[in-house]
Formats: C-alpha cells, structure tokens, sequence
C-alpha cells in the first residue's frame, strides 16, 4: 500500500518508512495512512517509536491537545480463535485456539501493552504533567484494521464486565476497520479537537526525547559504500598482490569502516570471511556496519565475527583439542593463557586442518592490542592465496601491548609501507585539536597518529564540557549530565542515543543503579563474574533503545553522538590512552553532538580547562 505524502512532523520522516528494519505491516500502513488524510496538522505522529525499551505501533502528541498511544493487530478474528479467558473481576487471560491446541497469548494482549504505554508515559516520560489530573492527557487505543466492529465486541466480552474497564473504555477504544473506513477522527481520537490546558509544549518536549527516531536507526538505513572517501573507497574495493594490508590512522578515520566494507564486499563474491577482534561487544558494531554496505545480501551468512579467544576455543572444539584447551587453564596462571600459551597450541591445533575449512579472508580490527602471536595463529586458519587486514592505532594501546617491530611485520607477512588514513571524519574539527593535545601532553610517541580533520571542514554544533569533580560525586554527576544533553538537545536527540562510557566496572554498576532509580532503563556489560559478565558484553549492541552504559575497554571501537566519559584514576601510560580512547568516541551529526567528560583525577584538571567550557 502506498503512503499519502502529507506535510506534518512525523519521525522517522515519511520518506524513510518503506526502509525501516521493522517494515510495517498491512495494517500499520492503513493505520498511518487514516492518521496522514485525517489527523490535524498540529498533532505530530510517531512510528514505532523507542520507549525506554517498549515499542507501541504509534505515538500521536500535540502540545496544545494531549498524547495519544495506540497498538495495531492485524489478526483475523475468523482465521484464528482468539478469546479472552474469564477470572473474575480479575483481567481476563487472551487465549487462542488453532483447533487442535489452545495457548496462552498473555504476552501479545494489546489491552495489557496500552495500559502499559500509558501507565510510563504518565509516570516516568512526562513528570511535569499535573499529580493525578495530569493522567486524562494520555489516552490509548487498540486498531484491529481487519476486523468488524461485531467481531471486536464478541472478543471484549470478558473485559466489558469488568466495570473499572467498562467506565475507561473512551481512554482506550477498541478500533474496528468500520471506524477507518469511516475516516471519522474522532472515533478514533476522542480528544482530536480538545484544548487541555494540562498539557503545553515543555510537557510536550519532555516526551519528544522519548520518541523521537534515534540516530542509530536512521544511520542503520543509510548505504555505507557511496560516504566513503576515494582511499577508503580503494581499499574497499582492491586487495594487494600478497593479499597482506595493514592499515594505520587515527581514531575517526574509518578503520573499522574499510575494514567492515571490506569483508562486505568478500561475503558479496562468496568468500569466507573471518572478522576478529579483542574486544567481545565490538563484534554486533563490526557486523552492523558489514550488513550497511548492501552489496548483495550475502554478508551475513558469509561472514564470521569472533574475539580473538573465542575463535581459540572454537578451534580447539572443531579439531578435537578440547581436554587440551581446557588442560591449559588448570596448568597455567590465566594471563599466560590469555597472552601466549592459548595462541601457540592454536597453531599446533591448526597445523593438520584442511584448506578447504580454512577461510578466504580474515580481518583484524583494533590490532594495536593483538600479541604477534595472536596473528600468527590466525595465519594458520587463512587459505593459501587468501588475504588478511590488519587496523591499528597505537594511540589506543589500552593493554600495554608492546608494538610489533618492523622485522616481526614482515615475519607476520606484511612488505612496504602502512596504508595510511590520516583525516579523522568522526570527530569534530575542535575535538580533533583537543584530542591531537591530548597526545601531546600524555602520550607522545611519534609514531602516535594525531586526528586531523578533512580540509576545508566546517565546525558543526559539537558540545564540549569537562567537569571537574570528586569521586563521590562522580555517579550523581554523570546521570545529571545524560539528563542535561537530552534536555538541552534542540533539535530533540533521543534518550536511545545516549551512551555513558567508565574506566571500571564498579563506577559502571554504581551509575546503572543510579539511573534505574530514576526510573531509566539502561543495557549494559556489568554482570555478577565473569561468565555473566561475557553474556551482557555479546548482547551489547547499538541498536538497543535503552541508555548504553560500558567501560571504555567495551567501547572502544564503537561511537555515539550524545557521549558521557567518567574518568576516576588515570596515572599510567595504558590508562591515558584509555582516557584518549573515550574522548574520541564522539561521533559528529549534523543536528549536533554532545561530550561531557566528569573527572575525579587532579592530574588532568589543567588539561580539562582547556576544553570549550569547564566546571570545577
């Protein structure tokens, strides 16, 4: 079905929905087609919106009228037995038969889902709204476009002898496709033409943070091959004679983006492709990246993407090693392990396996904190005329691992020069200048890259703070400043867009409390041991539409647009590069982007003064 083009707000844009990731259904189209023809121009509509982690079908809000919720069910009533279980004056249970079971659908009841939506949006979304008066503002709906009016009464039988539901039935109608048909707005939208004096547009711009698309949504649309510049664009698209590269440049400069392109356009000609990296979460952002290149829809089933130990442990298992993997930890101090001991009994492991289970290609982001004998254990996984990627920046050298001399590099296969990628197109052009200080003051080693911005780039709203404080302040501090960036944003950034970014897991656990106290849901790499811990780190990814919060070891690599950076203790090399890692995961946009670094370590309070504006 084809949408009407009407000139009104809605988020994402119009223009965007035929490419949503979630595309809508028949009947959410008829749905936003009604509201396009029949809604007034001040009511502002939004699709799927991401609600602290729920996603009702639509939000419709104006800031004169009031805030409307609705879920849309495209179920046939007559195809499928649905009904509603009787408990009393309890709620009922929605059930469904398909003729030879029944089954619970308690999880899919739309009556439960809006009364949710409008419950948080009263409670938590709108807190200036009036104490219990201000409730009557948001009202919600249940649309069953395929449904009659006689059909949706049978099905609401249980509940219309319920008397708390029968007296709020006009907060939440039940919609049948004779109400759409009949395109009367009103029997959809009681409140349409009400002026409510309970709501006003600061009430209004409170929610909008809550609905409004985030920026890693629309960037998840958006085809990656054609931004690329003509040197990345070249080592997307060509290997060299060898089949080596290394790749160096600093942070911003597209590293992971080339390298993503690259096993994109290997998965596309039916390659194997290995991607592997240090750290777990960076894994789901390197294969967000692949999936945006769109080169024929083979990336994902081409291209396997693991840290480089779990790639150990697979080995082991694939090749019949696995008491011997499982030997070495009780044998071993687990550093050792981790550093030399896994990576050489790899190599054994691999010495027998055949070339046709070996891959095509296998890329290696954030190789500045890969040991040599990392590398040359993945060489053994490579077929003979296949080819390998390294990216590094040694500015980002976290670990203290020690670089690689230039004889280890030909040893590793690699002859010439690094390619270089020398602009940062991440950054802004003033955070590029204060990043390259930071390297001066902090880790001057020649051979660190310093972030320069293209030629010619124009600076864009980028929003630099650094607040100095002390420790026990550090956790208010951060939550205040996350609240501060979304309600400070114009135009309105999204609460999803959010990301927080510690040096250690306690300040880490101690920031998600606080923030679950008031009432923002976050996901999160904090777990109870390792094990735990390692599950939170995989399920960590950007496309969640909660508040992130990580370390900056689990970040690195990544980007966000509205950044917080703790810093509680930085003393040694490894930690200032920690610290150098977070300033330069800020990502610009063009609506603006926003870095709030809170310090509790004196050491960097005169550099910290440095910055646009600064607070002690």
């Amino acid at each position: 079905m084809a949408l009407i083009r009407h000139k009104r707000f809605t988020s994402p844009d119009l223009s965007e929905i035929d490419k949503l990731r979630q595309p809508l259904t028949d009947g959410e189209k008829i749905v936003l087609n009604f509201f396009l023809e029949n809604l007034p121009s001040d009511w502002e509509i939004y699709i799927q919106p991401h609600l602290n982690g729920l996603r009702p079908d639509f939000v419709l809000l104006s800031p004169q009228k009031g805030i409307a919720v609705y879920e849309v069910k495209d179920w046939n009533l007559a195809a499928l037995n649905y009904f509603y279980k009787e408990r009393g004056n309890a709620t009922p249970i929605l059930m469904a038969s398909d003729g030879v079971k029944t089954f619970s659908m308690a999880k899919n009841d739309p009556i439960v889902k809006i009364e949710a939506y409008r419950n948080e949006i009263y409670e938590l979304y709108c807190p200036n709204l009036p104490d219990k008066k201000g409730f009557g503002v948001v009202i919600g709906g249940v649309i069953f476009p395929f449904a009659s009016k006689s059909q949706i009464e049978t099905l609401m039988q249980p509940y219309l002898k319920i008397d708390n539901f029968k007296d709020n039935l006009n907060r939440h109608p039940i919609i049948s496709s004779e109400s759409l048909n009949s395109s009367n707005i009103k029997d959809v939208l009681s409140i349409v033409y009400r002026k409510d004096e309970r709501i006003n547009e600061k009430i209004a711009n409170d929610l909008r943070h809550w609905l409004i698309e985030p920026d890693f949504s629309s960037e998840q649309r958006t085809p990656l091959l054609n931004e690329l510049d003509s040197r990345q664009r070249e080592l997307v698209l060509t290997r060299t004679a060898t089949g080596y590269r290394r790749i160096k440049g600093p942070a911003g400069s597209g590293k992971s983006l080339v390298l993503a392109g690259r096993a994109a356009k290997l998965a596309s000609e039916g390659k194997s492709v290995l991607l592997v990296t240090f750290n777990i979460t960076l894994i789901n952002y390197l294969l967000d990246l692949a999936v945006r290149f769109e080169m024929n829809g083979k990336v994902r089933n081409q291209i396997t993407a693991l840290n480089f130990h779990h790639w150990c442990k697979r080995s082991a298992l694939l090749t019949g090693h696995m008491d011997e993997y499982n030997n070495l930890w009780g044998m071993q101090e687990p550093n050792q392990v981790l550093e030399r001991s896994l990576a050489i009994a790899t190599m054994e492991w691999l010495e027998q396996l055949n070339e046709s289970d070996k891959f095509d290609a296998i890329l290696v982001d954030e190789g500045q904190d890969f040991q040599q004998e990392w590398w040359a254990s993945l060489r053994m996984a490579v077929k003979q005329k296949g080819e390998m990627l390294l990216c590094a920046d040694r500015a980002q050298n976290v670990y203290g691992v020690l670089p690689w001399t230039e004889q280890a590099m030909k040893s590793a296969g690699f002859h010439g020069d690094w390619m270089s990628l020398e602009n940062s197109y991440r950054l802004s052009p003033s955070l590029c200048k204060l990043a390259s200080s930071f390297i001066e003051l902090f880790l001057p080693n020649s051979e660190n890259p310093r972030p320069l911005p293209p030629q010619g780039e124009i600076e864009f709203h980028t929003e630099l703070k650094w607040i100095q404080t002390q420790s026990h302040l550090a956790t208010c501090t951060c939550a205040d400043e996350l609240i501060n960036i979304v309600t400070k944003s114009n135009p309105a950034i999204s609460y999803a867009d959010l990301t927080c970014i510690v040096e250690t897991s306690q300040s880490g656990k101690l920031l998600v409390a606080e923030l679950m106290r008031r009432k923002i849901n976050c996901i999160h790499t904090f777990g109870d041991g390792e094990r735990e811990s390692r599950r939170k780190k995989l399920a960590f990814f950007k496309g969640d539409a909660r508040v992130k919060v990580t370390t900056i070891h689990s970040f690195k690599g990544w980007e966000a647009s509205a950044l917080v950076l703790l810093i509680t203790s930085s003393r040694s090399i490894e930690s200032m590069s920690l610290v150098y890692a977070g300033i330069t995961r800020l990502k610009k946009l063009e609506l603006g982007c926003y870095l709030t670094v809170v310090c509790c370590e004196p050491k960097l309070e005169y550099y910290g003064k440095s910055w646009p504006v600064f607070v002690s």
